[in-house]
């Protein structure tokens, strides 16, 4: 099966790039919701499906040391203020991380098992997730004396260094009280109206057989496409194996 060309123009008209993965592949999400994509590995992705849910992250839990430490560290009482709201902040919140796009081959590297991972493709209601900033260097003194206390967090919770910029990542922040606590301790965020699973994308060395995945998403979300990422072979990207595209006809 051939790429579904006649959608790309419904995904610019949208704000969307008309080189996403996925938008030769699939429709554009519905008004009033936004396309993001979250990577893991196969095992993880398959609970997922099944169970209809996500698990929260944490803080303290993420990859980058630098979470909720985006103002400068040199004043000893502005560090110790910043260390104890990183802990304040692990105990009561958590967070979703979704990528704008799944074309990156280094972010399926970091998150997707090394390309043997799953994406996981969701519409996600407007409002609900925020996108990450990033910035050179740490918010300083000066500039931080132009904000109040609530754009301070809210810069703490949105900013990320530079290189993080492959991510795309746009998060949804959550408070853990209001969460179910499961297996553990971990927290799970279940998919709902307001976060919908859309597109599946096994990577391009994914060992779980395309064949399972597709038969699993077809009975928990029937709705949800099901395709497998391949390497590029005239540039950088991950993109669809076309063979496993379904024909989609443009509705708007």
């Amino acid at each position: 099966m051939a790429y579904n060309e006649h959608l790309r123009p419904l995904w610019v008209a949208k704000g969307y790039s008309r080189d996403m993965g996925s938008a030769a592949v699939v429709p554009p999400p519905p008004d009033g919701f936004r396309r993001l994509y979250h990577l893991t590995s196969a095992e993880y992705a398959i609970s997922n499906i099944v169970f209809s849910r996500l698990k929260v992250a944490r803080f303290k839990s993420l990859n980058d040391p630098f979470e909720l430490l985006a103002r400068t560290t040199l004043r000893a009482e502005i560090r110790l203020g910043l260390e104890e709201n990183k802990n304040k902040l692990n105990d009561e919140r958590g967070l979703l991380c979704f990528s704008e796009d799944w074309t990156d081959p280094v972010l399926w590297a970091h998150y997707g098992d090394r390309h043997r991972g799953i994406c996981l493709g969701f519409d996600v209601e407007d409002g609900l997730a925020r996108k990450v900033s990033y910035r050179k260097a740490r918010l300083g003194d000066v500039e931080a004396r132009t904000k109040d206390d609530g754009e301070i967090l809210d810069a703490l919770l949105y900013t990320k260094y530079e290189s993080w910029r492959y991510e795309q990542e746009w998060r949804v922040l959550l408070d853990l009280v209001h969460l179910t606590s499961q297996e553990g301790g971990l927290h799970f965020y279940p998919f709902d109206s307001r976060l919908k699973l859309t597109e599946v994308v096994l990577g391009a060395e994914c060992n779980t057989t395309f064949e399972e995945v597709r038969r699993l998403v077809r009975i928990h979300h029937p709705s949800a496409n099901t395709i497998k990422a391949r390497i590029a072979s005239g540039s950088f990207n991950i993109v669809p194996k076309e063979k496993t595209i379904i024909a989609h006809r443009a509705t708007s």
